[in-house]
C-alpha cells in the first residue's frame, strides 16, 4: 500500500473493528448486568415473542392462583355458616323428639317452642352471611319459575319420599324388597290429555307395563300439565286452581306403583281394591265426589256399586271396604300390612286369602266381606239410622270431622294423629325448600327416578381459574334461610312442636332440612377441595411455564462472562491498534523534510 496522508485506511479498518468490539462488549455487558440473554426483540425476534407470550401466561396463572385462594376463602366462609346451621338443626331435632314425648304437658311444649323460634331466627342469621358484600346463599341452585321446575323439585325433595314412606309404614310395601320386580320409574309431563279414570280430569297417573308372567317390568309417572301449569307458587301441597292437592295425588299413584312392583298379577285385582287401597293411603273424607257416592249407598245398591268400574265409584267403594275391614279387625293398626303381605307373597290371585288375613278370619273372601258390609248396612238402616251414621259407626268414616281425612296413618284408621288435607302428606312450611335433582336420575327409597328434560336457571358464582375466558368453575348455592329449609312458611309461621302431632310431623321436616343442609355442606366441601387441587395444579403450571420462559430468555452467566471477557480484551486490543495505525501517517512527514 502506498504511503498516503489523506485516507488512513489502516486506522479506518481498525476503527471499524473497534466499533464492532465496542457494540459486542455493550451487549455482553447488558446481558451480564440484566441476567437475560434477550433484552429486546433485536436480540432474538422469535424468542422474544415466544417469551413474552409465556410471560403473559405466567402472570395470568399467578392471578388464577390468587383467584382460587379468594374462592377458597369464600368457600370457608360459606362452610362456617352452613356448619352452624347443621348444629342448630341437630339441636332442633333433639327438642322435637322431646316435645313428641307425652311426659311433657302443652305448657312444656310451649317452652320448647320458644327455643325453636330462637333457633329458627339464628338459622336466618347464618344464611345472611356475605363475602365481599356478596350474598352467598342466594338460592341460585334451586331457582325456578315454571310449573315443571317446581314440580320436579317437589317430587325430588318431598312428594315422592313422603308417598313411599306412607306406603311403607301403612302397607309394609317398598321398592327395597328382594322380590320387587322393577325399581325404576320415568317421570313424564303431558299436555293435551284431560280424560282418565277417577274423574273428568286425570291430574297424574302411574302406568304399569306387565310381562307375560304378570309381573311389572316398567313404570311411568305422568303429570298432567294442562292442570298444573297453574300450580300455586306458595302452596307446599301443590294446589292448582280448584283441583285437589298434587301431593295427595302423588301419594295415591305411588301406592299403585309400589303395589304393582311387588304384587304379581296386580293388574288382575278388582278395581275397587286397587283404587280403594290408593285412596285409603291418604284418605278421602274431605272429597265431595267420593263422599256423594258413599252417602247415596243403600242395601240394594251395594253389590252393583262394588261391581261398578266407572268414575270415582270404585275409589269410594274400595276405600269404604278397607275402613270396614279395619274396624272389623279391631283397629289393631296392622290390617293393611296383613292384607298386603299375602298379596306380596302369593300374588293378586290370593285376594280372598288377603281379605281373611286382614279381617283376622272374620271374612273368608272378598265376596264375604262385601256381603258382611251389605248386611250390616241393611240391619243398621233398618233400625232407623242413616247411611252417614253407618259409615261413621262401622267404617270410622266421619264426614263431619274435618280434622282428619281418613288416611291409613291417621286417627280415623286408629294409626296415629289427626291429619287434615294440608297435613296428611308431610312437607315443610315453604316451597322454597324444594330443590333440583343432582343429575338426570335420583334414587329415592330404592326407586330410581328418571327425570324428564327440563331447563335449569344459570346463575351463582363463577371463579376464573384459567387464562382463557371459558376456564372457570361455577358454584351455585341453595338458599338456607328458614323458609328454604322448610322451617318457616312464606307468611312467617314457624315450624311447631306445641302439640304431640305437630312435634311428630316436625321431626320428619327436620330430617329433610338436615338432609338439604348436609347436601349443601357436602357441595361446599367438594368445591373447596376442588379449588385446592386447582390451586396446586395452577402453581405447577406457572412454575413449568416460567421454567420454559427462563430457558428462552435468561442468560447463561458462565457463557456471557466468557463472552464479556473476550469482547473486553478485543476492545482493548482494537484501541491499542488504532493508536498504532494513527502513528503510521506521521512517517510520511520524514519524506517532506
Amino acid at each position: 500500500m502506498g504511503m498516503v496522508i489523506k485516507n488512513n485506511m489502516a486506522a479506518q479498518n481498525t476503527l471499524g473493528t473497534l466499533n464492532k468490539n465496542s457494540m459486542a462488549l455493550s451487549k455482553s455487558l447488558q446481558k451480564v448486568s440484566s441476567g437475560m440473554r434477550i433484552n429486546g426483540a433485536a436480540d432474538d425476534a422469535s424468542g422474544y415473542a415466544i417469551s413474552e407470550r409465556m410471560r403473559v401466561q405466567v402472570r395470568g396463572l399467578n392471578q388464577d392462583i390468587d383467584n382460587t385462594q379468594s374462592a377458597i376463602s369464600m368457600m370457608k366462609t360459606a362452610e362456617g355458616a352452613i356448619s352452624s346451621t347443621v348444629d342448630i338443626l341437630k339441636t332442633m331435632k333433639e327438642k322435637a323428639i322431646n316435645a313428641a314425648n307425652d311426659t311433657n304437658t302443652d305448657a312444656d311444649r310451649a317452652i320448647i317452642q320458644k327455643e325453636l323460634n330462637q333457633a329458627i331466627d339464628q338459622v336466618d342469621d347464618n344464611a345472611s352471611v356475605t363475602f365481599n358484600n356478596k350474598i352467598l346463599f342466594d338460592g341460585s341452585a334451586d331457582a325456578g319459575t315454571t310449573a315443571e321446575q317446581r314440580i320436579i323439585k317437589a317430587l325430588n325433595s318431598e312428594w315422592l319420599d313422603s308417598a313411599l314412606s306412607m306406603a311403607k309404614e301403612a302397607y309394609g310395601l317398598s321398592f327395597q324388597e328382594d322380590e320387587t320386580s322393577v325399581r325404576e320409574m320415568t317421570v313424564k309431563f303431558e299436555r293435551g290429555s284431560s280424560g282418565g279414570s277417577g274423574g273428568t280430569t286425570t291430574l297424574a297417573y302411574v302406568t304399569s307395563y306387565f310381562g307375560s308372567d304378570g309381573k311389572t317390568n316398567k313404570l311411568e309417572l305422568t303429570i298432567n300439565m294442562d292442570v298444573y301449569d297453574a300450580l300455586a307458587e306458595h302452596d307446599v301441597n301443590g294446589k292448582a286452581g280448584s283441583y285437589p292437592y298434587l301431593d295427595r295425588t302423588i301419594a295415591h299413584e305411588m301406592t299403585h306403583a309400589v303395589m304393582s312392583a311387588n304384587i304379581t298379577g296386580f293388574n288382575n285385582l278388582p278395581k275397587y281394591i286397587k283404587e280403594g287401597a290408593a285412596d285409603y293411603i291418604h284418605g278421602i273424607d274431605d272429597q265431595g265426589d267420593r263422599k256423594n257416592v258413599l252417602l247415596a249407598l243403600t242395601p240394594d245398591t251395594v253389590n252393583s256399586q262394588f261391581a261398578n268400574g266407572d268414575g270415582v265409584v270404585p275409589y269410594a267403594m274400595g276405600y269404604a271396604l278397607f275402613h270396614y275391614l279395619n274396624a272389623k279387625s279391631g283397629h289393631d293398626g296392622h290390617m293393611m300390612t296383613r292384607f298386603m303381605n299375602v298379596l306380596d307373597e302369593k300374588g293378586g290371585s290370593a285376594l280372598d286369602e288377603a281379605v281373611a288375613a286382614a279381617s283376622k278370619g272374620g271374612f273368608s273372601s272378598a265376596a264375604a266381606a262385601i256381603a258382611g258390609f251389605k248386611q250390616d248396612l241393611t240391619d243398621y238402616t233398618a233400625a232407623g239410622h242413616t247411611t252417614k251414621e253407618f259409615l261413621k259407626e262401622y267404617c270410622d268414616i266421619d264426614f263431619d270431622n274435618n280434622f282428619d281425612t281418613g288416611s291409613a296413618l291417621g286417627s280415623k284408621a286408629w294409626m296415629g294423629e289427626s291429619a287434615n288435607a294440608e297435613q296428611v302428606v308431610i312437607e315443610g312450611k315453604s316451597p322454597n325448600f324444594w330443590y333440583y335433582p343432582g343429575s338426570d336420575t335420583s334414587v329415592i327409597q330404592g326407586l330410581t327416578v328418571k327425570w324428564p328434560n327440563y331447563t335449569r336457571p344459570d346463575g351463582g358464582f363463577r371463579f376464573q381459574v384459567g387464562t382463557k375466558a371459558n376456564q372457570n368453575i361455577q358454584a351455585q348455592f341453595s338458599d338456607i334461610h328458614a323458609t328454604a329449609l322448610g322451617l318457616r312458611s312464606d307468611d312467617g309461621k314457624n315450624l311447631s312442636v306445641e302439640t304431640r302431632a305437630e312435634a311428630k310431623r316436625t321431626m320428619t321436616v327436620l330430617d329433610r332440612a338436615l338432609e338439604k343442609a348436609l347436601d349443601q355442606q357436602t357441595t361446599i366441601g367438594a368445591l373447596q377441595s376442588r379449588m385446592e387441587y386447582t390451586a396446586s395444579n395452577l402453581t405447577t403450571a406457572s412454575e413449568n411455564v416460567q421454567a420454559s420462559e427462563s430457558t428462552i430468555r435468561d442468560a447463561n452467566m458462565a457463557r456471557e462472562m466468557t463472552d464479556y471477557t473476550k469482547n473486553n480484551v478485543l476492545m482493548q486490543a482494537a484501541q491499542s491498534m488504532l493508536a498504532q495505525a494513527n502513528q503510521s501517517s506521521s512517517a510520511v512527514l520524514s519524506l517532506l523534510q
